[in-house]
Parts: structure tokens; sequence; C-alpha cells
């Protein structure tokens, strides 16, 4: 059976498959095909080469100044923007004069790293796609139709995305970036024959959604948002890359968690039956209400928040008590790179909400109170008085309340 990779395009992002791809080689996969589309053709005329060490060096060493010849930080706004004036002028000048950024050093990195001939002659084949400029004709070439001289220079076309950066000449022919045409190139690996393929989106949303919960198809998507694919902020490429471990470890349940990582260990059944059935009697009550039954629409708010986020389609039981875990944990700003142990967060979260007393004695005018009722003071409320809750409440600070289901069954 021939097994494939398939890489996502999306600028900086792309260190989210650098952690990808260690997380497989510890996983002991090899592929006999990678596929990819801008900086997923990039990444993957690497592992192509069978350069992985190159490939986490890179991620690890990056430098927006090893990209741009006037560096200046992409966020788009308008702060980023004020603060960076002394260098917008002569990066500006260079970007008409380029009609686009000048991505001289970046040009000058990949021909140090990439070996076109190494490519041409390895076990593993390689594709990309890239766009005709300006014909904006789809082109998918594979190692196979290009030589050993061009197939770098193929890699920099796919990864062209004008008009941030400028158009790639090869042979006089203009090309742009492949992803407008096919950011994650699953058809293409597929066509070159692979059966089974681990594909690396750089997106939350689906590129191609008809092929998720596919036989032989296994997708994987960050879990947390990765940020603009023009920042190359040294902080946030280093979390790229530990999400993307992560991420991979977890989709192939070696680590357990949606938002948060942690360890792949047994979840405490007694937590989790007892968080499960207050969301259950909950919303059953909820849609025994006279207005439910009358509107005849079913109402489930706390399944709702606990599923957000997450690419989860059906709970299953113990997925009640780490979505509730983790939504604790997110009140609580827990980091995000960081794999945890159960037991652990669940005594710092028992330590942390001590019931108070004087909570019980509070909204005796709640009417009154409630346009300046805070999320800290509601969730403070529910904990202290579980059995004697005015219906508006839960509804007003859902999550609040969900969190306070959670805290009790701990105990």
């Amino acid at each position: 059976m021939k097994y494939g990779l398939v890489l996502s395009g999306g600028g900086a992002k792309g260190a989210y498959e650098a952690g990808c791809i260690k997380a497989l080689k510890e996983l002991g996969y090899e592929f006999d095909i990678v596929t990819g589309t801008s900086i997923g053709a990039l990444n993957g005329l690497l592992v192509a080469q069978h350069d992985y060490d190159k490939l986490y060096h890179l991620w690890d060493t990056l430098s927006l100044d090893q990209v741009l010849t006037d560096p200046i930080q992409f966020d788009f706004s308008i702060e980023s923007m004020l603060q960076q004036s002394n260098l917008m002028m002569s990066f500006f000048k260079s970007y008409i004069n380029k009609k686009g950024a000048d991505i001289t050093p970046l040009k000058n990195l990949i021909h140090s790293l990439y070996d076109g001939k190494k490519a041409k002659n390895s076990s593993t084949k390689y594709g990309l796609v890239t766009v005709t400029f300006p014909q904006l004709k789809p082109i998918e070439i594979t190692v196979d139709q290009m030589n050993d001289t061009n197939i770098v220079e193929y890699a920099i076309a796919s990864a062209s995305c004008f008009p941030a950066f400028p158009i790639h000449e090869i042979d006089q022919q203009g090309y742009i970036d492949g992803g407008y045409f096919d950011n994650l190139p699953i058809s293409l690996a597929l066509d070159m024959g692979a059966k089974s393929i681990i594909a690396i989106e750089l997106n939350q949303e689906a590129t191609h959604e008809y092929l998720l919960h596919r036989p032989g198809i296994k997708v994987i998507r960050p879990s947390l948002p990765l940020g603009g694919f023009l920042d190359f902020d040294r902080t946030l490429l280093d979390f790229r890359i530990c999400l993307g471990y992560y991420d991979t470890l977890k989709a192939f349940n070696k680590l357990k968690g949606y938002r948060y990582t942690f360890k792949n260990e047994k979840v405490p059944q007694n937590i989790c039956q007892t968080f499960y059935h207050k969301v259950l009697n909950y919303e059953n009550q909820l849609n025994h209400t006279i207005l439910n039954r009358a509107i005849g629409n079913d109402s489930i708010p706390l399944t709702q928040l606990l599923k957000a986020d997450t690419y989860l389609d059906q709970i299953q039981l113990d997925d009640y008590f780490i979505l509730g875990l983790e939504i604790t944990m997110d009140y609580l700003s827990y980091q995000h790179d960081t794999i945890y142990e159960f037991d652990n967060v669940i005594q710092e979260v028992k330590k942390h909400f001590k019931i108070n007393e004087d909570d019980r004695l509070l909204f005796k005018q709640l009417g009154q109170n409630l346009k300046d009722l805070t999320s800290k003071q509601s969730l403070s409320y529910f904990l202290s008085n579980p059995d004697n809750l005015p219906n508006i409440i839960p509804s007003l600070f859902t999550k609040e309340f969900l969190i306070a289901l959670f805290v009790q069954s701990l105990y």
C-alpha cells in the first residue's frame, strides 16, 4: 500500500506542519508520496529529500529577516503599521519595484536547503500545485514531469502568494501560489497512486469537506487558531510547532484532549457520569417547558457549548469529562503548550473554586441587580446555590453555569 502525505498552504503557519511531521516520524510513518501547495510544497520537498532535520531546524530558527529584505510583521493592523512606520517606506518601495514583497532572503534560504537532484532520485515521489500567470491555469505537476534543475523553482512558484509575494518566472512563464486552485492537494496524491493519506490542514475550516471521514484519509486540523499567514513572530512559530506535534499525537490516540492536551490516561468515570447526568437533566428539564413544547424546538445549550470549537459531531461519554475540564481550564487561563494530567488539574480546580458561604446571600434582590451581574459573581452563585436557580440566570450565563455543574461533579 502506498502512503501519501498531503501538506496545506498557509505561509508562516507552515510551522504547524513541522510539528505534525515530527510526530508522524516518531510514530514510525514513512511516505511513498508527498504533495503540497505553497508552504506545503516547500515543506513537502524537504520530506521528499528525507531531510527531516533540515525541516525541523528551519522552523526552529526561522525569523522574518530570513524571509523579507525589508522585514515588517504582517498582522495587517493599524497599530502594527504605526509601530513600524520607519520600515514602511523602504518596504513599499521594494514592493513596487518587485511587484510584491522582496523575498530574496527567502529564495536564498530555499536554494541553500533544497536539492533538486536529491528529490528527483528519492524513493518518495513529490508533487505540487501552482497556477500560471496571467493565464490563471492550474498546474498539478509531479517530480516525473520536472528535472533536477527546476524542481526547487516550481516549489518557489507554488509558494508565490501574489500580490503579497512577486510572480515567479520559470522559462519566461509566470507562476503564482497554488492555493488559488487547490490549497490541500489530496486529489493529486490520489492521482499519484496514494491509497492511504494523512493530510495536514493549516486552517480550522476544512478545505475539502467532502473528503472528511473517508476510509484511508486522515485529516489533521489545528485545534486552535494559528494566527496570520505572514506573521513570523518567533513565539508564535514555536507555539505552532508545539500544537502540530500535540494535535498529531492526539489524532493517533497517543494523547487526549481537544482544546488542551492530556496524557493518554483513563478518564475518571465517577466524575464523567455525574457531570453527564447533570447536563442531561438540565437540558431535559429545559425541553419540557411549556414554551419549548409549544414551538417544538429542542434546545441543547450546554451540549452545544461543550462541542464549540472542536471537530466533534457527537459527544461520547468520556468526552463530557474532557470537554467540561477544558472549558474550566480555559476560564482559568491555562496555557495550551503543556501536557496535563487529569488528577493534577482536578485538584487545582477544586482548590480554586472554594465555595464562599457569603455567596448564599447574594442576589436577594436579583431582579434589580441582574444587569450588574458579572461572570465571576454568576459562577459563584451557581456553585453556592445548585438547587435554587432562577430559570433566567443559566440562559444568560451558560458558560458559567456549565463550569459550575462540572465543578460540583468533582466532589
